[in-house]
């Protein structure tokens, strides 16, 4: 699909990317901006910039930025046409569609969810069609799945041949370069392709909006000596740090219940949802991330951990608490009897016992007692004040202090302990908590002022830099008026620094195409270094000078830009005055050709002219 270049600059111009942010982010206003927890990296200061002015959007931290359809591209892991899709419904607007598709401009994106598409239908026919499947239908019957749970969640077979699927890539004129990238296909020594997930069935892996964006692939012969699992590796369309295993499928049932049950594995997921407990997710065999708890929480901030019961399953629900409290989740979590894993326990016992065990699901602070109960922590004395400070280090997570005081209280009574004690080391973590984060904001601001540094060559001097880097800031205000001043006396070809040469190019050659609004200057970026540079630049919030300050109405610096440009464009231009002057003399200091310091003298009279001009026009002598 392709839409009008008119139509997605109409849904571009009428989304406020403050309203749009604020559906996912909690944003607080500071000054002209908003800022909150970036959605795209774990933070505990807010380094997450959005302007309403600019309708841009920059983190100070992981450099993530851009306009509300790159939001929405990068926060869904959707593509460019999904994301303006979605902002068109959002607001109303229908997409015209008279506009036939261009197979050439069509984005690798689309090409790639267009090839993995394509593959799961060939998997999933293999499936329910092709007599070769007949030993995968028999392994998920043994296993209690129904066909109609099959189709539901896209199960497939790869027959176990070398060339099968990727023949069927071939016929239908696939980039097997692409398809390799996607890890649907590899490739050998003398560079034949070969199929994949060969004998195993397949897990078709979608994003939270339908996608599919991966596969999982299982081993049908437990004894064959190759790994259980194999999985797509990361692509342009897949992070599996990112991704919860059946989300699409369960997130309105999460939302309706206000709760998530978060399982390990594939089969889990099917099984679970098969048999009514629709509001399940897996973390497919990883550990949780920080991602995919913040993916969750757009949905639900309750949680029941439901690992499998063996050690590792164990280690990893122990692992998740700490994670899932930071981000203000209500956990609960599950230990099955028996070693039993979810998948087996709903088939053997049934929803009425399953839903049981999620009624009597216990709270953190439960479990991790018992852990280490069972681990013999409290038979020794060091032990024991090494696992209640454990207890108290996840206590200390909890935001709403209110909840915090209940847990504190249950510790001290449960080890029959003063409160004051146990308050006493809460204390002690917590200010632990507070030094860690200044320490983190400190190291962040840090690291943004040595980026900036690092945009300074050897060969520039600080003064130099300063008003290039502040022209360029001006540039990036959206201001046309301002656009027009800074080129009257200067040319993009005149910055000496390489970055914000390619910056004042980009600004004018859109300026000459009536485009002057920050936003799409920026998107129009092709570099993204230098795209990240300039977000960086127009969403920071250091002063050029303080003499161009004006108060507003609330007390706060409201900057007049364009008064701002004049005088910048002025006194830069005496800088450069002044500097080829005193270059000029000593030129004339060493040269030893009467007709050299003849010209270097006329030339510096005309300078020394053009500055008198400049800051009689202005009016002030004090800028040299």
């Amino acid at each position: 699909m392709q839409i009008p270049e008119h139509q997605v600059e109409e849904i571009r111009a009428n989304t406020d990317i403050v309203d749009l942010i604020s559906g996912f982010v909690q944003l607080r206003k500071r000054g002209r901006n908003y800022i909150g927890l970036c959605p795209f990296h774990n933070e505990k200061t807010p380094s997450f910039t959005v302007s309403p002015d600019k309708q841009i959007y920059h983190c100070f931290g992981c450099h993530a930025g851009g306009n509300a359809i790159r939001f929405l591209m990068d926060y869904k892991n959707i593509s460019f046409v999904e994301s303006v899709v979605e902002l068109a419904d959002n607001l109303g607007i229908k997409i015209e569609e008279n506009a036939a598709p261009n197979v050439e401009e069509k984005s690798e994106f689309e090409e790639l969810y267009e090839i993995n598409v394509l593959a799961a239908k060939y998997f999933s026919n293999n499936l329910l069609k092709n007599p070769k499947g007949e030993i995968a239908r028999n392994y998920f019957q043994n296993r209690k799945i129904k066909p109609k749970t099959n189709t539901i969640f896209g199960l497939g077979f790869s027959l176990n041949e070398w060339d099968s699927l990727l023949n069927h890539l071939k016929e239908n004129k696939v980039n097997l370069q692409q398809a390799k990238d996607i890890g649907l296909v590899d490739s050998k020594d003398d560079g034949n392709y070969y199929d994949k997930y060969r004998g195993r069935i397949i897990f078709p892996i979608f994003s939270p909006n339908g996608r599919v964006i991966a596969f999982g692939g299982r081993v049908l012969n437990p004894d064959e000596k190759t790994a259980k699992y194999i999985n797509s590796p990361e692509s342009k369309i897949y992070s599996k740090r990112k991704t919860l295993y059946g989300l699409y499928h369960s997130k309105e049932e999460i939302r309706r219940l206000d709760k998530a049950i978060l399982v390990e594995g594939y089969m889990d997921v099917v099984s679970l949802f098969q048999n009514g407990v629709k509001n399940v997710v897996a973390s497919s065999g990883t550990a949780l991330t920080e991602e995919q708890v913040l993916l969750l929480s757009r949905f639900t901030k309750n949680i029941v951990v439901n690992f499998d019961a063996d050690l590792a399953g164990q280690k990893a629900a122990t692992r998740s608490i700490e994670i899932l409290l930071k981000h203000g989740f209500d956990v609960k979590l599950i230990l099955l009897p028996n070693n039993e894993d979810p998948d087996s326990y709903i088939n053997n016992f049934g929803t009425e016992e399953f839903g049981k065990q999620v009624a009597n699901a216990k709270d953190f602070l439960e479990f991790q007692t018992e852990q280490f109960f069972n681990a013999g922590a409290f038979n020794d004395t060091k032990k024991s004040a090494e696992a209640i400070r454990e207890l108290v280090k996840n206590v200390a997570l909890i935001k709403d202090e209110l909840k915090r005081n209940i847990f504190i209280k249950t510790i001290s009574k449960k080890f029959n302990l003063r409160e004051k004690l146990i308050e006493k080391e809460l204390d002690n973590v917590l200010g632990q908590n507070i030094t860690k984060e200044i320490q983190n904001e400190v190291r962040t601001e840090r690291k943004n002022a040595s980026n900036l540094n690092l945009l300074q060559g050897e060969t520039e001097s600080n003064f130099s830099f300063q008003f290039e880097r502040d022209l360029i800031k001006l540039l990036l205000e959206g201001d046309s008026e301002i656009i027009e001043c800074i080129f009257d006396g200067f040319q993009p070809n005149d910055f000496k620094n390489k970055v914000f040469n390619q910056i004042a190019n980009n600004v004018e050659s859109n300026y000459h195409k009536g485009i002057f609004k920050t936003s799409l200057i920026i998107d129009s970026l092709l570099d993204e270094t230098i795209k990240t540079t300039a977000l960086s630049l127009t969403l920071g919030e250091d002063v050029i000078s303080e003499r161009w300050n004006d108060k507003n109405e609330d007390d706060k610096i409201q900057l007049n830009h364009l008064q701002k440009a004049k005088d910048l464009v002025r006194k830069y231009s005496v800088l450069l005055l002044n500097n080829q002057i005193t270059k000029n003399y000593h030129q004339i200091l060493l040269a030893e050709n009467d007709e050299l310091v003849k010209q270097l003298l006329i030339e510096n009279k005309e300078l020394t002219q053009q500055r008198k001009r400049i800051l009689e026009g202005q009016g002030n002598s004090d800028l040299i």
